[in-house]
């Protein structure tokens, strides 16, 4: 089964940059909303080795999926890394109430996004 990274966040343009960096290694599974994301947990079409969530998007926003690994007791199984906009006090300190691996802010480059998908990689292992 091929090893799948889900890039959850409402930005094309930030799915293509991530997809452009790791796509060669991964096969990346995009989702513009936290309801998407869930639903590609769900499907188990791939080995999903983490998840890049933005926390703020339409519909279901990274705070709902957060909430839906809690219940689910996924947080182990699934490593999540933040990619927000969003780096007041208080989003990091909600972000982080979560057993997320580690946040990382917008903008970014490839290099900080191949730097984090291995930290989620051995925070999986």
């Amino acid at each position: 089964m091929d090893k799948a990274i889900i890039v959850a966040d409402d930005s094309m343009i930030i799915r293509n940059i991530i997809d452009k960096a790791i796509g060669d290694e991964y096969v990346v599974l995009h989702a513009g909303n936290g309801k998407e994301a869930i639903k590609h947990i769900t499907d188990r079409k791939y080995d999903i080795v983490g998840i890049l969530l933005d926390l703020n998007m339409p519909e279901a926003d990274g705070f709902v999926v957060l909430n839906y690994f809690k219940n689910n007791n996924l947080f182990k199984k699934y490593p999540i890394v933040i990619i927000s906009g969003d780096d007041t006090k208080d989003t990091i300190s909600r972000a982080f109430t979560y057993d997320i691996v580690d946040m990382l802010n917008k903008p970014f480059s490839g290099d900080n996004i191949k730097n984090m998908i291995s930290k989620m990689i051995t925070f999986k292992n």
